[in-house]
C-alpha cells in the first residue's frame, strides 16, 4: 500500500511539474489581457480592411452592373437552344464564329483593361470553344451577339409540321 501511495505521489509531482513547465499553473493575467488586446486590434484592422474591400466591390458593381448579372450558360427553351459564354469584362477584339460539320465554333482574342486607384491592369487572352449542333436545329437561322457581359449563341429549333 505504501508503494502505491508513493508511486501516486511521485506521479502527481511529475504531472504538476510538467504542467508547470507548459505554463498551465503559472498564468500571468496581465500578460493574457495584453495578448487579447493585441488580438482585438488585429481583428479590428482585418475587419476594416474587409469593409474597404466590400465597398470597392460594391462601387465596381455600380459602375458595371452588366458584368455581375448571372445568367445560365445553357438553356433548352421551347423554340431554341441558348449558349452563353461569360466574357468577364473582356472585349472581343477579334471574333471568329464558324459553323461547319454540325459544330458551332467560337474563337476570340479578348483584352481587358482596368484603371483604378490601385494601379493599371491589362490582360489579353485567347478563348476557343465548340458546341455540337443538335439535330433539331435550323442551322441557317443560328445567330450570335454580345449581350452585356455574355457572348450569346441562339440556335432556333426546326418548326415541327
Amino acid at each position: 500500500m505504501k508503494k502505491l501511495i508513493s508511486v501516486s505521489a511521485i506521479s502527481a509531482i511529475l504531472l504538476a511539474s510538467s504542467l508547470n513547465a507548459f505554463g498551465l499553473f503559472d498564468v500571468d493575467v496581465n500578460q493574457q489581457i495584453k495578448h487579447n488586446n493585441e488580438l482585438i486590434k488585429e481583428y479590428k484592422e482585418a475587419i476594416s480592411k474587409l469593409q474597404k474591400e466590400n465597398k470597392s466591390i460594391q462601387d465596381e458593381i455600380k459602375k458595371n452592373p452588366q458584368l455581375y448579372v448571372k445568367k445560365p450558360l445553357y438553356e433548352d427553351l421551347k423554340d431554341k437552344y441558348v449558349y452563353r459564354i461569360k466574357l468577364n469584362g473582356a472585349k472581343a477584339q477579334k471574333l471568329n464564329f464558324l459553323i461547319k460539320d454540325n459544330i458551332a465554333s467560337v474563337k476570340m482574342d479578348m483584352q481587358h483593361e482596368e484603371k483604378s486607384d490601385n494601379g493599371y491592369f491589362y490582360s489579353s487572352q485567347y478563348f476557343s470553344t465548340s458546341y455540337s449542333i443538335p439535330a433539331d436545329v435550323a442551322q441557317d437561322k443560328i445567330t450570335h451577339k454580345v449581350d452585356g457581359d455574355y457572348f450569346v449563341i441562339e440556335m432556333p429549333k426546326k418548326v415541327k409540321s
